[in-house]
Parts: structure tokens; C-alpha cells; sequence
């Protein structure tokens, strides 16, 4: 087998892998939630079962990385379609546990959105 065939089958393979890595991962715009995910042990993936698992019936609505008091987690929204009430749950994104769930009804969450604007007023 020649070199160049033995660096093209290499390249393919280097490729293939590269590209099987990359699957599912989701590319922040903002640079401190990159490094913030390159800290994180539990996947998203990971974190929304555990989030799950604490809702039941619920279905995600939204997941973000973020750094609260020093400590990396997954604020994970979760809505109940039967009720509306959206579950807010935060996961510790290096060990998994569930560290706390709020319920809300979407005119909870709304009044916190109107307050939220005031003060960055």
C-alpha cells in the first residue's frame, strides 16, 4: 500500500471520528458558556433526564449552562402541557444531582419577566 493511499485512509478515518464526536453538540455564541461547558461533566442531554425524571409527564422547553454562586449548573425549563405550569430545575452540572425545582404558572413567570425589565431599567 502506497504512502498517499495509507494518509487518505488516515484522513478519512481522523475525519469520521471527528465528525461522530461532534454530533449533538451544540455551539455557544457567547465564549464564557463555552468554557463553562468545557467544565461541565454531566451532559445536557444527562441533565434533562434528571430534570425529568423530578417532572413527570413534563417535556422540555428550554436548557441553558450557567455559573450561579461559583457553581456550574443546567437551568433546565420543563412545562407540564396538562397544567402549563413550567418547572424550572436546576441540575449540578458535574455531579447530576437535581438541586432544586420551582413550579410556576405562566402568569408566575410572566410577573418575574415585567420585574426582571424594571430593574434593568
Amino acid at each position: 500500500m502506497s504512502v498517499a493511499r495509507k494518509l487518505g485512509i488516515a484522513l478519512l478515518v481522523g475525519i469520521a471520528l471527528a465528525v461522530s464526536d461532534f454530533q449533538g453538540t451544540t455551539l455557544a455564541t457567547d465564549s464564557s458558556q463555552t468554557s463553562a461547558s468545557l467544565h461541565a461533566r454531566i451532559t445536557q442531554a444527562q441533565a434533562e433526564r434528571a430534570a425529568l425524571a423530578k417532572v413527570p409527564g413534563g417535556k422540555v422547553k428550554s436548557a441553558k449552562l450557567a455559573r450561579e454562586n461559583g457553581q456550574l449548573i443546567w437551568s433546565i425549563d420543563i412545562v407540564t402541557p396538562l397544567t402549563k405550569k413550567v418547572a424550572a430545575v436546576q441540575v449540578d452540572a458535574r455531579s447530576g444531582k437535581v438541586l432544586s425545582k420551582l413550579a410556576q404558572t405562566p402568569g408566575d413567570r410572566a410577573e418575574e419577566s415585567v420585574a426582571g425589565q424594571k430593574k434593568n431599567q
